[in-house]
């Protein structure tokens, strides 16, 4: 899953911008868990630059950088069975009937022919619904351009359920919940420390390949990071973009006077399930993107002005024993809590290790084998577990 440089670059300096701009978003505060994509929304602007022109396609270059929808990072990013992203642009004007939807890796739909009913499957092989119908004020004019993310893979170590036990988890408002918790012995070397303004930043690296045994030609496990800062103190902000940072910024992370150097990290994660729709038009505004949602043109789509109401994105990733699914049918790993008593050596028994415990709000970052694109961001800070269906998007 390795890209051009130019496409690398343009993935991480969106995901750095829109980290900042997301996190200052009101909507985002008050406790709420957030999960994004920033290789995905990249994903879904160049294929819309790449249907621009003028000065609609100026300001999405300032975004996403030359590079066309034709490009290496394009193809090579939307092809394996780990990150599946769609996009898929809704609108009651008829595209042109040149238009090449798999040219451009985005989709046109007409609302009010198929109905939300057609966004229930967001892309091949997953069943995530879409938890909120689109409004149109003008649907005549208007279009709904909706970038879609599910993430679907195992660990290359997995959890063993035995183990898992009770953990108190105390959310971003300080109220304590009693969550189960996976416990591994992660190698030392795929963890680290930074510092960030406000706190130090614990960071620890797990594997995860394609479910099910898939080969995936050409690409590698992707990364997947939690992190947690050394204090309530360290914002969000700084916590994930910490997670997002090379490995190669960070110091190794040390044992006790006691335990001396540690030999392995003794983590322990709560089962989570991160789902969630964000309204990425404000902060593309932000950014410079503004004609897009008010005069765009977009000739290589449309035979007629048609400008974007929103653009909307939807992310679910759950993780478990076995790996991350977006599945929303599959069940929770029963929870065995207790269960290794019988077992004399279990993590943690064996080796020096230092411990790593996500007991209070802490980030999630999904990365390519490279550890250098940012797939996948996301922010813990209530109760890990099942999703609470939120409002719709106003």
């Amino acid at each position: 899953m390795q890209a051009e440089n130019n496409g690398t670059e343009a993935i991480s300096a969106l995901a750095e911008l829109w980290l900042e701009s997301l996190f200052d978003d009101p909507a985002t505060h008050g406790g709420r868990d957030v999960i994004c994509s920033p290789a995905a929304l990249w994903l879904a602007l160049t294929a819309l630059e790449a249907c621009a022109d003028g000065a609609t396609r100026d300001e999405l270059r300032g975004v996403v950088g030359p590079v066309g929808a034709q490009g290496t990072a394009v193809r090579e990013l939307g092809r394996n069975d780990v990150f599946v992203t769609a996009t898929r642009m809704l609108s009651q004007v008829r595209p042109r009937p040149e238009f090449h939807t798999r040219s451009y890796g985005i989709t046109v739909g007409q609302p009010g022919l198929d109905g939300p009913s057609g966004l229930h499957r967001w892309a091949p092989g997953t069943n995530a619904p879409l938890s909120w119908a689109p409004q149109r004020a003008d649907p005549a004019r208007c279009a709904l351009l909706v970038s879609t993310v599910a993430l679907e893979a195992e660990w290359e170590r997995p959890f063993d359920p035995c183990f898992t036990r009770e953990l108190l988890f105390t959310d971003v408002r300080g109220v304590a919940h009693p969550v189960p918790a996976m416990v591994a012995e992660v190698p030392v070397e795929d963890a680290w420390t930074l510092v960030r303004p406000r706190g130090r930043v614990t960071v620890i690296e797990l594997r995860a390949r394609a479910a099910g045994g898939r080969a995936v030609p050409a690409a590698g496990p992707v990364r997947v990071r939690f992190a947690l800062g050394e204090n309530r103190q360290v914002p969000p902000a700084e916590v994930l973009a910490a997670a997002w940072a090379p490995a190669a910024h960070g110091k190794v992370l040390r044992g006790s006077r006691a335990t001396g150097r540690p030999e392995a990290v003794l983590l322990e994660l709560p089962r989570l399930w991160l789902s969630g729709d964000i309204d990425a038009s404000p902060h593309l505004t932000a950014l410079g993107v503004d004609r897009v949602f008010s005069a765009s043109e977009l000739p290589g789509m449309f035979s007629e002005p048609v400008h974007c109401e929103r653009v909307v994105q939807s992310c679910v990733v759950r993780f478990g024993e076995e790996g991350m699914s977006s599945r929303t049918a599959a069940c929770p790993a029963e929870d065995r809590s207790g269960a290794n008593r019988n077992y004399l050596d279990g993590p943690g028994q064996l080796l020096r290790t230092v411990p790593v415990r996500l007991d209070r709000p802490f980030a999630v970052a999904v990365l390519d084998e490279s550890g250098v694109i940012p797939l996948l961001g996301g922010y813990q800070a209530g109760r890990p577990g099942a999703p609470v269906p939120g409002p719709p998007l106003e």
